[in-house]
């Protein structure tokens, strides 16, 4: 069975977007959406993945520019 949506700051459950919620979807109300926005604002949620070497940006160009 499928589970109803839930708002990821309160979980309350949350109607599907059809049927008139979609101003705040995925969330229950506009409260929640400032919440969330706060949040990621003050940096409180990451995405945490290891970096390889070859992801690294090349800092080459930056060093060449800040030299001249």
């Amino acid at each position: 069975m499928i589970r109803p949506r839930e708002c990821p700051i309160c979980r309350k459950p949350v109607l599907p977007a059809t049927e008139g919620a979609a101003d705040h979807f995925p969330f229950c109300s506009e409260r929640c959406r400032q919440v969330d926005l706060l949040r990621w604002s003050k940096g409180k949620y990451a995405i945490v993945e290891p970096l390889s070497p070859d992801q690294l940006p090349e800092n080459d160009e930056t060093q060449d520019a800040d030299d001249e």
